[in-house]
C-alpha cells in the first residue's frame, strides 16, 4: 500500500468537501483530529481513512492556514452575488473568451499552463468556509480536454456549456481551458474562470504568459505571489477620501433609468449576451489623436460618450455609472505582473449641464483624477453610503471597464496566432457592463447585458447611437 492515501492538495479538499456535503466537518486541533457529524457517528470507512491520513489532513490544515489572507471588498461581493437573495444574483462573477489557432500542439500547450499554475499562486486560490482565501501548494497535473468539432453546432454547444459555467468556491480549480479538434487544422481553444480568482488586467497577462511560452519566449515570472503582495498592502482609512465621497453622494444622480423590461427583483434567470463592435486601426490613431490634441485620456474621453449616449435614454438627464478600477500598490518592482484580483470600483457621474461635449469630458476627467487620488477608498463604502439600507439591491449596476492602453500599433503584441473570435462576461448585480479595450491593435467596445432586461433591439439601437457618437468625436472635433 501506498505511503500516501492522498495524492495532492486537491485530494484531501474533495475528500473533506464530500464529508461536509453529507453533515459532517473536520477540524485539525494540535496533534488530533477532530469532528462534528449530525449523525454522531462517522461510517467505518471514513474512520478508516482519517486514521490513516492523519498526518496528511493535519498537515493540509496547516497549510491552509499559514496561506489564508482576508477576501478583498469585491472578492466577498463576488460570494455574497452568488446567494439567491441578491437583486440580479444567483450567478458568479465569470470571463469566457474563444480563440482559433492552426496546427495547435495540445501537448504543449497543456505543459505551458501548467507552468503558469506552478508560477501563480491566484491560479491555486481557494475560498475557505470560513469566508477567506487560501492557496493551494500542491495541485495535480492540469489536463486540457479536447473534443472532436465537427460543425458549428458542436463549438455552440460547448459555448453554452462553459460561456456562464458556475465555479465552486471551495473547489480547485476555478478556470478551465479545453481544445475543440476539427478534421482539418483549425483548433478552438475555450477559456473561462471565475473572476474571484482573476481581474481583467490579471486574465490578459495570464494569457500573454501562455501564448508565449507556447511559442518559446521567454517570460519573466513576478519574484512576489499574490498572497505576499496582499499581506503587503495597506488599507488604511483615508478621511479625506471619505470625506469626498461623503459630500459626493448627496447630489449623486443614481443609475441610468433606462427602457427595462422587467423590474430587477422578477428576473429569475440572470444570463447574459454581447453587442460589440471593432474599431479599425485608422480609426482608433484617429481618435487617439484627437484626445491626445485636446489632453484628455482615452478614458474620459470613451466614458464620457457612454454617458451621454445613455442619458440620451434615460428617463433623467443627470446619471451615474460604476467604474472598474484596477488598483495596484507599488508595493513590490514586479507589482504590475502578478497575476490575481486587484479590482476596486468607484462612481463617475453625468449631468447634462451644456451642449458641449469638451466641457462633459474635462468635467469627468476631473473626476476620474480624483479616482486615482482617491483609489485606496473602497467602493463598497460608496456604495454603501448610496443604499440608504437597501439590503440586497443593485445600487450601481451599469458598469465601464477600461483596460485602454491609450496606443496602438499595427502589430498585435503577444497574441501570436491565436485569434480571439468571442468573448462575454457576467458579473452579480449588473445588468450591463461596457468592456472597452485597445490590446488588440484597435479600439473594441462591447456590452455584456442581461437578456430579460433589455429588449435586444432597444439596446442595439443605444449601441448603434454610442458608436455613431464616438465616430462624430472623430470627425467633427
Amino acid at each position: 500500500m501506498s505511503k500516501y492515501i492522498f495524492n495532492n492538495d486537491t485530494d484531501i479538499l474533495e475528500f473533506l468537501e464530500q464529508l461536509r456535503e453529507n453533515g459532517i466537518q473536520i477540524w485539525g486541533e494540535g496533534e488530533k483530529i477532530r469532528y462534528r457529524s449530525k449523525n454522531r457517528q462517522l461510517a467505518p470507512e471514513t474512520l478508516r481513512i482519517l486514521k490513516m491520513a492523519k498526518g496528511q489532513i493535519l498537515d493540509f490544515f496547516r497549510m491552509i492556514e499559514k496561506n489564508v489572507i482576508p477576501l478583498t471588498s469585491i472578492q466577498t461581493a463576488y460570494v455574497v452575488g452568488q446567494t439567491a437573495g441578491c437583486e440580479l444574483g444567483n450567478i458568479n462573477a465569470h470571463y469566457y473568451i474563444e480563440y482559433t489557432i492552426e496546427s495547435l500542439d495540445v501537448e504543449r500547450l497543456e505543459q505551458m499552463i501548467n507552468l503558469v499554475i506552478s508560477k501563480n499562486d491566484a491560479l491555486r486560490l481557494i475560498v475557505t468556509h470560513e469566508g477567506k482565501a487560501s492557496f493551494l501548494d500542491n495541485v495535480p497535473y492540469y489536463s486540457v480536454p479536447v473534443y472532436s468539432l465537427y460543425d458549428g453546432n458542436d463549438r455552440e454547444q460547448k459555448r453554452l456549456e462553459r460561456s456562464h459555467h458556475r465555479y465552486n468556491y471551495y473547489k480547485w480549480p476555478m478556470f478551465h481551458f479545453c481544445v475543440g479538434k476539427t478534421s482539418g487544422k483549425t483548433s478552438v481553444l475555450h477559456v473561462d474562470f471565475d473572476c474571484i480568482i482573476l481581474d481583467a488586467w490579471s486574465a490578459k497577462l495570464l494569457l500573454n504568459e501562455i501564448f508565449s511560452l507556447y511559442y518559446g519566449k521567454d517570460v519573466k515570472f513576478p519574484r512576489i505571489s499574490f498572497m505576499n503582495y496582499m499581506r503587503l498592502k495597506t488599507d488604511k482609512g483615508d478621511l479625506e477620501a471619505e470625506e469626498y465621497w461623503k459630500e459626493k453622494v448627496k447630489n449623486m444622480p443614481s443609475f441610468p433609468k433606462l427602457n427595462y423590461q422587467k423590474k430587477f427583483a422578477e428576473v429569475q434567470n440572470v444570463r447574459f449576451d454581447r453587442i460589440e463592435c471593432d474599431f479599425s486601426f485608422i480609426e482608433t490613431q484617429r481618435l487617439y489623436q484627437k484626445i491626445k490634441n485636446y489632453h484628455f485620456t482615452p478614458a474620459a474621453v470613451i466614458s464620457t460618450i457612454f454617458m451621454k449616449t445613455l442619458a440620451q435614454y434615460s428617463e433623467t438627464p443627470g446619471l451615474s455609472i460604476n467604474v472598474t478600477l484596477f488598483n495596484r500598490q507599488l508595493l513590490h518592482e514586479d507589482v504590475n505582473g502578478i497575476l490575481g484580483e486587484f479590482t476596486n470600483n468607484a462612481v463617475i457621474s453625468y449631468q447634462e449641464k451644456t451642449d458641449s461635449l469638451l466641457d462633459a469630458i474635462r468635467a469627468t476627467q476631473e473626476q476620474m483624477w480624483r479616482l486615482v487620488q482617491y483609489r485606496k477608498f473602497e467602493g463598497s463604502n460608496i456604495l454603501k453610503m448610496l443604499s440608504s439600507g437597501r439590503a440586497g439591491k443593485a445600487i450601481m449596476p451599469v458598469v465601464f471597464t477600461c483596460m485602454l492602453e491609450g496606443n496602438v500599433s499595427k502589430v498585435t503584441k503577444k497574441r501570436y496566432s491565436f485569434k480571439e473570435e468571442y468573448a462575454i462576461s457576467q458579473t452579480p448585480q449588473v445588468v450591463l457592463d461596457h468592456h472597452v479595450r485597445d490590446d488588440l491593435g484597435y479600439l473594441k467596445i462591447s456590452w455584456d447585458y442581461i437578456i430579460d432586461i433589455f429588449d435586444k433591439q432597444y439596446i442595439t439601437d443605444i449601441f448603434g447611437a454610442y458608436v455613431n457618437n464616438i465616430k462624430k468625436f472623430m470627425e467633427k472635433y
